[in-house]
């Protein structure tokens, strides 16, 4: 469901829009199950309407900007269910010009980087010659189409966060106080990237903010305009800029709540400031949510892990969606003049709460001379042990395919090639039980999955290794991989001839989970209607449990097919 926070925010707005004759303009919204539908009440019948419409959330992937079409022409998308949603609406003049961008993103020199504080946890960023403000000026003037400019900013040797703005400024907030961060900002057009600024180094500190709020209020506007904004500049030169940021009013600090203490007993938690900033707050928590898992069976904890509790009890484990929190490191283009001298230090086993087929691992990076880290999985069971080794030239992976109720022992080395530095101090982790509702037990078996190249249909997003097994529709299931939890199912007559897409009558193929002997309803991906897909010749059924036929899918046969699934049954796969 959408959550109804819609604004028509004509009062915030209306003074920011250009000197037209004032309309009285009003929004009518309706909701229904997955439709929302905007309808502007106009003031006449013949003016046309422009705008934006701006979908903010909690966190830096939910933000979604839409411009309404010129000369008021009719518009149909879709809206990301989680954000609220802010309209900005004004009539066209009835003898409006056609607007004609002005000026180009440089790209040929970095740009410079001015910095200011906003409040003890937020920054103003400024660049270029010219100051630019979202108080005055006509906010619909500007073209955005010519380039916009790319902001990345981190904790000193921590991991680089990224949004993109297609103003001169911009607010980053959500900062860790009393804290040095660097920051760098990279021009983009459609002729190219440019280079990155120089870097600064600036100290997010709560002394000596104290002060007029209404300053907050206006960095607030220009964080949510730079978002929609363009803007008019003001025309100063780069010395005015920075005398003007360095006399901005401070802000008062905000006295933080104090917390309840807690009635159960909390494990010291390591690393946990790692995870408790900006989206990851209310995701990672040092313990879980429940004690016991779904079998009733003690959880394992740990100081060096922590569990993402987002996941509701009946979604499939996705690894795609948990490692969205954990984005890709640039990596070094500096030559190398020894191995690593230094062990990674803080790995963390970071576990999604109800999967015990997967967990992610987080380490802080060891120095400069590393340019790869390999990752050592050590299980210990019946059978004895079993080593498993990972590469990777990032700081953290998922290690894939454990085994339910099992120990692990985990442990990672900085690599370059002039040899191999001090691994580190190896950390245990213990996986829940399986839940049942997944999968279907066969005592004493292995993986019933057998690794087997075959030929299929194109219709896929995965391109991994493939398995095989036999089904009780007296069919073969294929399965192609993204990763073990996400990967592309098919079926087929027999083993060397071709497999097949399959297709639902009733829905987007969340039943085909079956298929892997999952009794969840998966995950799947882009949602078409039939006549959106290409007509091809395939399997189809409308209900779980319903024999499938062979005919057309796609095309005018009703019958939808997906590039892949999450079935929270892992493959290949240990029984």
């Amino acid at each position: 469901m959408f959550d109804h926070g819609f604004k028509s925010n004509r009062s915030m707005v209306s003074s920011l829009l250009s000197p037209v004759r004032r309309h009285n303009m009003k929004v009518r919204i309706s909701a229904t199950r997955d439709t929302i539908v905007m309808k502007f009440l106009q003031p006449d019948g013949d003016t046309k309407l422009e705008g934006y419409i701006m979908g903010y959330g909690s966190s830096m992937f939910s933000k979604q900007f839409i411009q309404l079409p010129e000369n008021g022409q009719p518009y149909e998308t879709e809206f990301e269910a989680e954000p609220k949603y802010l309209i900005a609406v004004q009539p066209v003049p009835s003898n409006e010009v056609k607007k004609h961008c002005k000026g180009k993103v440089e790209l040929e020199k970095p740009l410079h980087l001015v910095i200011g504080s906003v409040s003890p946890t937020s920054v103003l960023l400024s660049w270029g010659t010219l100051l630019k403000t979202p108080y005055e000026g006509n906010i619909m003037n500007d073209c955005l189409e010519d380039g916009h400019y790319t902001v990345r900013y981190r904790e000193k040797n921590r991991k680089w966060k990224y949004q993109t703005c297609p103003t001169s400024d911009t607010v980053i907030d959500n900062l860790k106080p009393n804290s040095v961060y660097e920051f760098g900002v990279q021009p983009n057009s459609k002729d190219g990237t440019g280079k990155w600024s120089k870097p600064v180094v600036h100290n997010v500190s709560v002394s000596g903010i104290q002060g007029a709020s209404d300053f907050k209020l206006k960095a607030d506007i220009l964080s949510f305009f730079c978002t929609l904004s363009a803007d008019k500049p003001m025309d100063l030169k780069q010395g005015e800029k920075e005398s003007i940021l360095k006399s901005l009013p401070p802000v008062t600090a905000i006295p933080t709540q104090e917390r309840r203490p807690q009635t159960t007993t909390m494990v010291p938690a390591v690393n946990s400031t790692r995870f408790d900033m900006n989206e990851n707050a209310s995701i990672f928590r040092s313990l879980p949510s429940s004690e016991v898992d779904i079998m009733g069976k003690k959880r394992f904890v740990a100081s060096h892990v922590i569990y993402k509790t987002d996941k509701k009890p009946d979604e499939p484990c996705s690894i795609t969606s948990s490692m969205a929190y954990f984005p890709n490191e640039e990596g070094s283009d500096q030559n190398v003049t020894s191995p690593p001298r230094t062990a990674p230090s803080n790995v963390t086993v970071v576990t999604v709460e109800g999967c015990p087929s997967f967990v992610i691992l987080d380490w802080d990076k060891s120095d400069n001379e590393t340019r790869e880290y390999e990752v050592v999985s050590t299980t210990t069971g019946p059978h004895g042990k079993a080593v498993s080794i990972l590469t990777t030239n990032q700081t953290h992976t998922t290690v894939e395919n454990l085994t339910p109720e099992s120990s692990y022992e985990f442990k990672v080395t900085p690599k370059n090639e002039l040899g191999t530095g001090p691994s580190s101090e190896p950390v245990t982790f213990s996986t829940e039980s399986a839940d049942p509702r997944v999968s279907e037990h066969a005592s004493g078996k292995d993986a019933i999955w057998t690794q087997f190249p075959f030929k299929s249909d194109a219709y896929s997003e995965c391109n991994g290794k493939q398995y095989v097994k036999r089904t009780w529709y007296r069919k073969f299931v294929g399965i192609q991989l993204c990763n073990s939890l996400r990967y592309k199912i098919y079926l087929s007559d027999s083993l060397t001839g071709k497999f097949y897409n399959i297709g639902d009558q009733t829905g987007f193929g969340e039943d085909h989970c079956q298929f892997v002997d999952s009794f969840l309803d998966g995950k799947t991906g882009a949602r078409m209607l039939a006549d959106q897909l290409q007509s091809r010749q395939g399997f189809f059924r409308a209900l779980r449990q319903e024999p499938v036929h062979f005919g057309e899918i796609g095309g005018k046969s009703h019958a939808t097919y997906v590039g892949w699934y999450e079935c929270g049954t892992p493959i290949p796969g240990k029984w």
